[in-house]
């Protein structure tokens, strides 16, 4: 099977969430095929309370749209995750994600992502993401017998 092909300077190379808030879900920083890079400032309205630790939830968000970039393929969707939050993060820390799709050619597909402050690993996860030939609100499920 022939390797997709990218071109890394055109972040429109992304064939999927398109729309995507970036000041929520953060960058796409490097994208290649079964790899990609997303780089995660959190704002002040991410902050929990006067802690400065940032949710969770934003945390997570990111580092799925890493993985799902990572597999960059249109009609595909997180079904099941494994994650490790190793630290938390304080306003004002930009988080790396690395994200390595352990398959390239199967319909279900596991996804490493780690992320990275200050080269420390401060999250660890696997996705399990399935990639559909059309998208599941076309599919006729009265019609699968």
């Amino acid at each position: 099977m022939e390797e997709e092909q990218y071109n890394f300077d055109d972040i429109n190379e992304l064939k999927i969430y398109k729309k995507i808030n970036k000041e929520l879900c953060g960058e796409i920083a490097e994208i290649e095929p079964n790899k990609a890079i997303v780089k995660f400032t959190p704002s002040e309205k991410m902050i929990i309370d006067d802690s400065m630790i940032i949710h969770y939830g934003f945390v997570f968000s990111s580092a799925s749209f890493c993985a799902m970039a990572a597999v960059n393929k249109p009609n595909s969707m997180i079904i099941y995750s494994e994650v490790k939050f190793l630290s938390p993060i304080e306003l004002g820390n930009e988080v790396t994600f690395k994200a390595n799709s352990l398959q390239s050619d199967l319909k279900k597909r596991e996804v490493l992502v780690e992320g990275f402050l200050y080269n420390i690993k401060i999250f660890d996860a696997i996705f399990h993401i399935v990639v559909f030939e059309k998208s599941m609100f076309k599919i006729d499920f009265k019609s699968i017998t």
